[in-house]
């Protein structure tokens, strides 16, 4: 009777620990483009959270100075999905932790369905090995786009590639 007192704590506690864990997701745009490895080991040792606290990230890390913060969130790793709205956007977040690996899909939309204005929807996911600690690359999106440019009667097109990042952090 006594071990199975025991066992039944010890299941408890595990239970609590894993439901007690924070997931911090977040989508950054870069400017430049960057490679998996890279973002990785700019990442090793920062806090996701910390790093996206504002509209651009906030680190003294050169290689994660001038990102985008498209979306971010703190969940608890015991809920499966979320939907947050904020006026007319909405972000939609779904993931499974399983055996050390994530996998997530956080849809970003704007706009209403309804009426004359226009609906647009982008959806970021992927899969990957997520150790507690540091925070990791899930995804990485590399889009490559012609901008058009007008100063004094000059017009000029140029080459522009921005790296769209997919990041978790399990702490």
């Amino acid at each position: 009777m006594h071990r199975i007192a025991i066992l039944l704590v010890l299941i408890a506690v595990q239970t609590a620990s894993s439901f007690a864990a924070q997931l911090d997701i977040a989508i950054i745009r870069f400017p430049e483009p960057k490679t998996v490895e890279q973002l990785n080991a700019d990442l090793a040792g920062q806090s996701l959270a910390e790093i996206t606290n504002a509209d651009r990230t906030v680190t003294s890390v050169a290689g994660l100075k001038g990102g985008t913060v498209l979306y971010s969130a703190s969940l608890p790793a015991g809920a499966p999905a979320t939907s947050t709205r904020l006026g007319n956007s909405r972000a939609d977040t779904e993931f499974a932790l399983k055996n050390g690996s994530l996998a997530v899909q956080v849809t970003l939309s704007e706009g209403v369905a309804a009426g004359l204005r226009k609906f647009s929807s982008r959806t970021y996911q992927g899969t990957a090995p997520l150790p507690a600690g540091s925070p990791r690359v899930i995804s990485l999106r590399t889009i490559a786009s012609k901008t058009k440019s007008v100063t004094k009667d000059k017009s000029e097109v140029r080459d522009t590639t921005t790296t769209h990042a997919l990041i978790a952090q399990l702490r």
